[in-house]
């Protein structure tokens, strides 16, 4: 789907965000997330630390880090329920695999839930593949769909 509203900035993450992105992270997704812990995150990789305003709002982020030498990984994509499927999240993803290509990775990897259908439609309709599985993945010990693109 296209995006609806011309006032969404997508920029970096900068440390001005980090309680709206732990709060958009805790409430989006199935694991929690400390302030700690989002730094951490930001700190692997800052520049493929993303996110989106509606105005004053933060509505999606994403953050991905260095897989290998080869790949890049996405580590956390979260966009506001309400802001779904307005394709904040394919922006996101593109400006990642953007990034991770002229970073000279030729691959993105991450891990999906494997109940959570509508993100592997998601990933599937961008071009994500699933390549494997990872049991009790998750700390309520569900399992993982591991996923890749070759950029």
């Amino acid at each position: 789907m296209a995006i609806k509203s011309p006032s969404l900035l997508f920029r970096n993450f900068t440390s001005a965000d980090l309680l709206d992105a732990t709060m958009l992270a805790n409430s989006s997704l199935s694991e929690f997330y400390s302030e700690s812990l989002i730094s951490e995150l930001r700190d692997q990789w800052p520049e493929a630390f993303m996110v989106c305003y509606s105005g004053s709002e933060l509505i999606g982020l994403i953050c991905g880090s260095k897989y290998s030498r080869t790949e890049a990984r996405v580590l956390l994509l979260a966009v506001k329920r309400e802001s779904r499927r307005l394709g904040i999240g394919g922006i996101l993803m593109e400006r990642f695999e953007n990034l991770a290509r002229s970073s000279g990775y030729i691959g993105v990897r991450l891990e999906v839930k494997k109940d959570n259908v509508g993100a592997i439609n998601f990933y599937r309709r961008i071009g994500y593949s699933i390549t494997g599985s990872i049991t009790a993945y998750y700390s309520d010990l569900s399992d993982a769909y591991v996923m890749w693109k070759l950029l």
